[in-house]
């Protein structure tokens, strides 16, 4: 008889103002929470399905997680000792069993991996980093947490420029890193770069397009785009364009990678085409954390930078998950934490503990206790729609 029980919740929340960038707004989550049960214990995970990153849904991730074979896919990994089911679930290739039809699904795989995790970890009594050391990624990370160093991320609804100017000058002195989204016109970015650098000497500068810009017009920008002092272009074109790619980083572009990158094929094919020098790793997009530390020791193997992402709308695992890998990940060239302050402020929190970021020092410290370190509150999940299970 099993014993896992997964419980799934949908989680759409409005957000107290809206997130803009060149492929969409987005005023509430569309997250899917999941619950492991486990003999008296519960591990949380969340997936945040984007269809034009990785071509999954809300109602893709509860089919994908509400079919009969997942249970006793997973039921050995939640039962086995602590390096056992590390090991297992390493093992398991999660995006490919919840996929359909050839397309893998590791949204709904980051989900299941972040609440097994939690799981196996709270049932041995391990905080989140330990079991990561424990499960072979201390080549990866440090021996105990830091504080991490938080972007900056600038979006389409407000004017970034007039943002970071009403900043104190001390607080502006702390931002490692300014990410700017950028709408479809590349001639006024690299004007606004340049002024951004002005505001904040100390900070790196991307400009992130997602995906919105045409190879010949950013050729043709890129001079100025150097001189401004740009330090990388996130996804400038239309999503796995290798050759085009490759093309912007002989003309002197550093790039990055987002929606071009979800799988160790996206890499291979990069790194055959030299088309990237950098790649985004966010947890729901690479199937869960042990996932993507994996894809990010692939990644520094081919020479690749990385930078630790997030989805807009993270409600509580997700962000905890990435909090855990940022606050320990040796040498990414950006972190970011999300804005959960100012989409979901006010009492009571979504989480136990609340999320949390020192804004005025750019930094976010560790969460403390077993796994993930956090659990939904009662608030978040009556604001949830529960998902009847399957027969």
């Amino acid at each position: 008889m099993l014993t896992l029980t997964l419980t799934l919740h949908e989680a759409r929340i409005a957000m107290e103002r809206p997130f803009r960038h060149a492929r969409k707004v987005r005023a509430e989550t569309a997250s899917v929470l999941v619950a492991a049960g486990y003999r008296g214990e519960t591990g949380w995970g969340e997936a945040a399905p984007r269809e034009y990153v990785t071509g999954e849904s809300v109602g893709s991730v509860v089919a994908a997680l509400s079919g009969r074979g997942v249970r006793p896919a997973v039921e050995e990994v939640a039962g086995a000792p602590l390096d056992e089911a590390l090991a297992g679930l390493i093992a398991l290739d999660l995006p490919e069993l919840l996929g359909r039809g050839g397309a893998p699904a590791p949204a709904a795989a980051a989900a299941l991996e972040t609440a097994l995790f939690d799981l196996v970890c709270r049932r041995h009594g391990v905080w989140g980093l330990r079991a990561l050391h424990r499960a072979g990624f201390g080549d990866l990370l440090a021996a105990e947490p830091a504080p991490m160093p938080v972007s900056t991320v600038l979006d389409l609804t407000r004017d970034p420029e007039a943002r970071l100017a009403a900043l104190p000058e001390g607080v502006r002195g702390t931002i490692p890193h300014v990410k700017l989204k950028a709408g479809p016109d590349v001639a006024p970015v690299a004007g606004q770069v340049a002024r951004v650098r002005a505001l904040v000497p100390g900070a790196t500068v991307s400009v992130d397009a997602n995906c919105s810009w045409e190879t010949e017009t950013v050729l043709a920008h890129a001079p100025h785009l150097r001189a401004a002092g740009l330090s990388w272009l996130e996804e400038p074109l239309p999503p796995r364009r290798w050759a085009d790619l490759a093309r912007l980083r002989e003309a002197g572009l550093r790039v990055m990678l987002d929606e071009s990158f979800s799988s160790a094929r996206d890499l291979a094919d990069c790194t055959t085409h030299q088309a990237a020098d950098l790649l985004n790793l966010r947890v729901s997009k690479c199937g869960g954390p042990l996932r993507l530390l994996t894809l990010a020791r692939a990644a520094r193997a081919a020479g690749l930078g990385v930078q630790l992402g997030v989805q807009v709308g993270e409600v509580g695992p997700l962000w905890a998950a990435g909090r855990l890998i940022g606050t320990a990940l040796h040498g990414p060239v950006a972190v970011e934490a999300g804005r959960q302050d100012e989409w979901f402020p006010g009492h009571p929190p979504l989480t136990d503990p609340g999320y949390q970021v020192d804004r005025a020092a750019s930094r976010a410290a560790a969460l403390s206790g077993p796994g993930t370190a956090l659990r939904p509150t009662e608030a978040l999940l009556r604001r949830c729609t529960p998902v009847p299970p399957r027969p």
